[in-house]
């Protein structure tokens, strides 16, 4: 329209207006505007993921030094390899950061085993009737294995009904036995 001003009738054409050169660079130049704001906020987004990083590593080592054995020595005099921490790959902290949520899992666990433990030696220390397969001549129920009669001293018992285990093959045998009769 702009360089066929009078060929054509472009009001009975219903064209808006028309396109010159002036528009054009105009609305090139805000595009260009918009890519560099859209590049400027993603260099700003990955610098804050970099600093978030750069966190997480520094968690992640704190608590690997929080892990670390009595007997490591550059721990506890303050002695520390920054370089080296800068160097770790993202998927070795990643590994070091799952290694260290394991062990806090594990001892969790391993406290609420001790703890149901002893709960259940206080709780059921006379409650169970002896089963009718046990010889008579054994102690109590409560300190064998209710299949083979391997004391349960010192081990966690896996229990079926109101009879303790040493390992669930006799808990298996012993529920097979109990079926046939």
């Amino acid at each position: 329209m702009a360089s066929n001003l009078d060929k054509w009738d472009w009001h009975a054409a219903k064209v808006p207006s028309a396109l010159t050169k002036e528009m054009e660079e105009s609305q090139a130049a805000k595009e260009a505007e918009k890519d560099a704001k859209r590049k400027a906020r993603a260099k700003e987004l990955k610098k804050l993921r970099k600093a978030k990083e750069k966190k997480a590593q520094a968690q992640a080592a704190a608590s690997q030094n929080d892990v670390k054995a009595p007997g490591d020595t550059s721990a506890r005099k303050g002695l520390s390899q920054p370089s080296g921490i800068s160097q770790m790959s993202k998927e070795e902290q990643l590994k070091a950061a799952q290694a260290a949520e394991r062990e806090k899992r594990a001892a969790a666990a391993e406290r609420r085993m001790a703890a149901a433990a002893a709960l259940s030696a206080q709780g059921n220390s006379g409650n169970s009737a002896p089963s009718s397969s046990q010889p008579r001549n054994t102690l109590s129920g409560d300190t064998n294995c209710s299949c083979c009669y391997v004391s349960l001293d010192g081990k966690i018992p896996f229990h079926r009904y109101n009879y303790k285990y040493c390992s669930t093959t006799c808990m298996h045998l012993h529920r097979e036995i109990l079926e046939d009769e």
